[in-house]
């Protein structure tokens, strides 16, 4: 009995690490390209807010069972999926509709407003970007977290 008791604490002991190591980030990016990951967790790093990075919406939506950040930075065109579809996707489920998602392209901004609009994201940043776009979108999330 004594065997069986230590044994189910290790687990929860074991489970609640993993759950840790899986959720200190306030943002998840989403995008294929390395340069633009290092590039983004660089900015994002220099706010002070803490990120993870996936390149393609299979590896996102295993993340996403494990935390639920603050922010998806989303790219459009993803090898495996759509980033439009996606998106539409993660608002239509009650667990993913506070998450605020901006996506990341270049396609063109006549585009990207529409399907914004379409998709329930949140806004969008176009590349290439402007520095001082991010200071807004970081502070929607702190301004988000407050309310």
């Amino acid at each position: 009995m004594l065997i069986i008791l230590i044994i189910q604490f290790l687990r929860q002991k074991f489970q609640g690490w993993q759950r840790i190591m899986y959720s200190e980030y306030d943002i998840l990016i989403v995008d294929d390209s390395r340069f633009i990951i290092v590039l983004l967790k660089e900015i994002i790093k220099s706010k002070g807010f803490t990120c993870k990075a996936v390149e393609n919406t299979s590896e996102a939506i295993e993340e996403l069972n494990n935390h639920i950040p603050k922010l998806l930075f989303l790219d459009v065109n993803l090898p495996d999926s759509n980033g439009y579809e996606f998106c539409k996707m993660l608002k239509s489920k009650d667990k993913f509709r506070k998450v605020l998602i901006y996506y990341f392209t270049g396609v063109s901004e006549a585009e990207v407003a529409i399907k914004a609009l379409e998709t329930r994201a949140d806004g969008y940043l176009k590349k290439p970007f402007d520095l001082s776009d991010f200071n807004d979108i970081l502070e929607h999330i702190e301004q988000s977290s407050a309310a």
